[in-house]
């Protein structure tokens, strides 16, 4: 009867440790909406990995601005899609030889979507984005918080992309900051084209 009794007691600790356990995709949950680009910042980086303040460059962007803004759209099962409206030109098929685009379209009010799925390793606080066209980006959080976030994403050996995300609501945004229009940068998440 003690066995029982200890079998038992066992089995209820067991399965109190079980559903105490936290969920394992609660800070993915904390993605789920809209965002939008509030800045991005692009430089290269020192030995020591510090930004070299002579290559920062800066562009300040409405979040959720229907004319030029950017959009991630992150879903609970793990979708998501980013709309682009920051470029008017498309530019395609990269030269690395020449480090130019062999390809460019010129679209007046045009929006890109791209698919993705995506997962955050807590641990290491990345949040991975495999994109529809094959490509995976490790983007480094910074700070997230209910409302917002920071990631960055090193996407050569010395240059990073750096970018402040909003969390968006149904309210359409207004055009309270002039967006600059950027220049693509090959190999970066929102500035890949």
């Amino acid at each position: 009867m003690k066995k029982i009794s200890l079998m038992t007691l066992c089995f209820a600790l067991a399965m109190l440790f079980v559903s105490c356990k936290p969920d394992k995709d609660e800070k993915d949950k904390m993605f789920i909406g809209t965002w939008g680009v509030d800045k991005i910042e692009y430089y290269n980086i020192d030995y020591a990995g510090n930004p070299i303040e002579a290559s920062m460059e800066t562009y300040d962007m409405t979040p959720g601005d229907p004319q030029s803004g950017i959009d991630l759209v992150f879903r609970a099962d793990k979708t998501g899609e980013m709309r682009d409206r920051s470029q008017d030109t498309i530019y395609t098929d990269w030269n690395s030889e020449t480090q130019q685009y062999e390809t460019i379209l010129v679209r007046p009010d045009t929006t890109l979507v791209t698919t993705f799925t995506y997962h955050f390793d807590e641990e290491s606080s990345i949040l991975y984005l495999n994109m529809s066209y094959a490509r995976t980006f490790s983007m480094g959080i910074q700070e997230l918080t209910d409302n917002s976030f920071i990631y960055t994403n090193e996407y050569d050996v010395d240059y990073v992309e750096r970018a402040y995300m909003k969390r968006l609501t149904d309210a359409k945004a207004s055009s309270e900051k002039q967006t600059v229009r950027r220049p693509n940068k090959p190999g970066s998440f929102l500035g890949e084209r």
